[in-house]
């Protein structure tokens, strides 16, 4: 009887992968992949395992299995994933997916080990990117972490209507001082944007926030200023200065990424440099 009052709940998941090899299995998920805490058992090692913080991995030598491996894939969520990402690129790890924005609210890349298991490693984007009031993106488009290419973001801004009130001839210029950018593609065509500009210390704007005509209202918008909160939140200073310019239509999509109005926040203002060149009064 006492034993029915004893909840039932699972404490702790490892998954066995089938090696041709546990030492260098463990040699590998230990050298290259950043696992701390190892183990062998047998001579030569017939089981092995790594573990980082509460999760860990197991290996069991099947030759044979592991011969017919090839794809199969293991998912870990992680923090810090940028930092990650650039230790397994200089570990020499085969990225095989690189590391961007997923429509399923990750940050994600995918590694080969040197069995051929794909391994996932995400973060979430933010608490909002899994939550039920934002649309996923379309299957069809993808969100890549990069500067868009000069063609792009002129198509982009030509779409929306942009074009008319830039100076494109010195938009090349302007991408190359990019400090964060994400671009939403459909195939090879690029149906949204986003940039982050400023000094890199203390100010931070948020730029070019397009989504092209035909794709608009289908949560590409939202997930495109996700990947660029993400970016705020890791790559940025404490009490950093963030700020955008934007019609009052769209005041409300900025204030659910945390952004307030002239209202409630420091009033903005701005001018655009005129196309005359400038006089001097005799």
């Amino acid at each position: 009887m006492a034993s029915e009052s004893v909840p039932v709940a699972l404490l702790r998941s490892e998954a066995i992968l089938a090696v041709a090899d546990v030492a260098a299995a463990v040699r590998y998920y230990r050298d290259k992949l950043g696992f701390a805490r190892e183990w062998l058992w047998g001579e030569p090692p017939e089981v092995g395992g790594v573990s980082w913080g509460k999760v860990g991995v197991m290996f069991c030598l099947q030759p044979a299995l592991a011969a017919n491996i090839e794809g199969h894939q293991h998912s870990f969520l992680v923090t810090g994933i940028d930092r990650l990402h650039e230790r397994h690129r200089d570990n020499g790890v085969q990225v095989i997916s690189a590391l961007e924005a997923k429509p399923w609210g990750l940050r994600e890349y995918t590694v080969r080990d040197l069995n051929g298991y794909h391994l996932r490693f995400g973060e979430p984007i933010t608490a909002h990117a899994t939550s039920t009031h934002v649309k996923p993106l379309p299957e069809d488009v993808r969100l890549v972490e990069r500067t868009p290419t000069i063609e792009e973001y002129e198509t982009l801004l030509r779409a929306v209507g942009w074009a008319r009130n830039m100076n494109l001839e010195a938009a090349r210029t302007a991408l190359q001082n990019t400090l964060f950018a994400v671009v939403a593609v459909e195939g090879d065509r690029p149906v949204g944007m986003a940039r982050v500009v400023g000094d890199g210390g203390i100010f931070f704007y948020v730029q070019d926030v397009v989504v092209h005509p035909d794709r608009q209202r289908q949560g590409i918008g939202t997930a495109l200023m996700e990947a660029v909160m993400g970016y705020f939140r890791r790559a940025t200073p404490p009490r950093s200065s963030i700020g955008l310019f934007t019609g009052r239509l769209l005041a409300g999509f900025y204030e659910r990424h945390g952004f307030e109005g002239p209202d409630t926040a420091p009033y903005g203002m701005y001018q655009t440099k005129s196309d005359a060149s400038p006089t001097r009064a005799e």
